[in-house]
């Protein structure tokens, strides 16, 4: 239901734009191309605008560069790291029967002292801050 309401209302605003008559039809087409050819100018009545704009562009698309130069090394040295742990034949890309599993990280179980204090309360973080309404 709620997608007739929405499919009508959009129907009504196509309906609504569109031109009645021949006059009508060629101010929408002129009022098209002045905006157009306004947004064409721009550069030339704002040069340092489009310089700067081109310069934030420029550091946008090097940063997007630099990012995907270390996704793709990541995934390169991850890919890796799971071809040499595979036993038996390597995956290659476009290969879709052979998927590759990461291999199993050894960790070293953490030292524990149990020797070592872990008291790091002075006496005076010790007393009670508060001892009631009658203080």
């Amino acid at each position: 239901m709620m997608f007739l309401i929405r499919t009508a209302f959009w129907l009504v605003v196509l309906v609504l734009l569109l031109p009645t008559d021949k006059d009508q039809q060629n101010q929408i087409y002129g009022t098209a191309q002045t905006a157009v050819s306004d947004v064409a100018g721009f550069c030339d009545r704002n040069p340092q605008t489009c310089a700067t704009s081109q310069e934030a562009f420029a550091v946008l698309v090097q940063k997007a560069q630099y990012g995907a130069g270390m996704l793709m090394e990541l995934v390169e040295g991850q890919t890796a790291t799971f071809g040499d742990s595979l036993p038996g034949p390597v995956a290659m890309p476009g290969d879709p029967g052979i998927m590759p599993v990461p291999a199993a990280v050894p960790l070293e179980p953490a030292t524990w002292d149990a020797t070592a204090t872990q008291d790091t309360l002075n006496p005076e973080d010790r007393e009670a801050a508060w001892g009631g309404p009658d203080v």
